[in-house]
């Protein structure tokens, strides 16, 4: 089954986490890395990004609400064969 967009990945159950990627060098100088990782509910980003919302434009939308850093990166995690038999 290909998910491309918001509301098919909702459907299907599937998960998304998002980490801050924030580079550790700013030009010559070394900064602290920023840490930060959740969990995102893809309910709420239905909700507001519409159900046709492409998943491979939604790294773009993000920012890091630590750091304010647009470097994101997004992890999505569709159900396991063993959760969805568990689950139903």
């Amino acid at each position: 089954m290909l998910v491309e967009t918001l509301g098919e990945a909702f459907a299907a159950g599937w998960r998304v986490h998002m980490r801050c990627a924030k580079p550790r060098r700013d030009g010559m100088k070394s900064v602290r890395a920023c840490l930060f990782r959740c969990e995102l509910d893809v309910e709420t980003l239905v909700c507001t990004r519409g159900r046709a919302f492409p998943l491979a434009l939604l790294r773009e939308r993000l920012r890091c609400p630590r750091c304010v850093s647009r470097e994101i990166a997004v992890v999505f995690d569709p159900p396991s064969a063993t959760r969805r038999a568990t689950v139903g």
